[in-house]
């Protein structure tokens, strides 16, 4: 669960989602009060509106199943990025470092020393910089695996937000005409449309963030098999090659 104030929109949206609960009940009140005093001789002005009332709370009902998932599991943009960073800077960068470090050029090895033994160095080190490069390679795939993630996310969050807006201007204009009994089956009607806009519209971004979930999930499995492919021997210096004085010559 995403902790508050870790990402602005989802805030923002979980606050416009409670100002919709807050304004259907307080709808509901109004629209009560009101029947409670019309007499039982207008009973056919009461009757469509108590229809249409209905009809609204089970709109509503679809609303809320359709928001119950992301509502509590609301993932968290803000902690991916911060692993992407950490796979970027302490894992690819550090070991693309190493990988510098200990290029042929950078080693005196073959500079001072000659021989079988600088010769084994020299097979032996392009394979463990070609397996640091490797692994380099893979931290930043996951680096940008996570980060589109965190992106999909927020675009995610972002129209929901506009949804929500969508729906709690409807509800405030609904809530104004439940002042009478004549125009509220008409609002009514209108707000229940727009309710339904909203839950297609819900499921469209559910439907969106769902197949990047999966694209994502298609990426980890690669970047697995990639890791599995490296193998779990570390190219090791032959050492039988260098165990001899004879191995060794210096450079003169």
């Amino acid at each position: 669960m995403t902790a508050a104030g870790a990402n602005p929109v989802i805030d923002q949206s979980m606050e416009k989602l409670r100002e919709i609960e807050e304004k259907i009940r307080e709808l509901f009140d109004k629209v009560n009060d009101v029947l409670s005093w019309v007499p039982d001789v207008l009973s056919d002005l009461i009757e469509p509106v108590r229809r249409v009332m209905n009809a609204l709370n089970g709109k509503m009902t679809e609303f809320w199943d359709a928001i119950k998932k992301f509502a509590v599991d609301r993932g968290d943009p803000a902690k991916l990025r911060q692993v992407a960073a950490e796979w970027s800077h302490q894992i690819g960068g550090v070991i693309g470092e190493i990988a510098g470090s200990v290029s042929l050029d950078k080693l005196k090895t073959n500079i001072e020393w000659s021989g079988k033994a600088a010769e084994t160095y020299k097979a032996t080190v392009p394979a463990q910089i070609a397996g640091l490069n490797s692994l380099k390679d893979l931290g930043l795939q996951i680096r940008n695996s996570l980060v589109n993630l965190a992106n999909g996310l927020d675009s995610f969050w972002t129209q929901i937000y506009g949804t929500f807006a969508g729906l709690g201007i409807a509800v405030a204009a609904a809530a104004v005409s439940a002042i009478t009994i004549v125009g509220l089956p008409a609002a009514i009607v209108i707000l229940i449309g727009v309710i339904g806009a909203g839950i297609a519209s819900i499921f469209t971004s559910i439907s969106a963030v769902d197949s990047l979930t999966n694209s994502i999930g298609v990426e980890q499995a690669a970047i697995q098999d990639k890791v599995d492919s490296l193998g779990a021997a570390w190219p090791r210096t032959n050492t039988e090659s260098m165990s001899h004085s004879s191995d060794w010559k210096r450079q003169s």
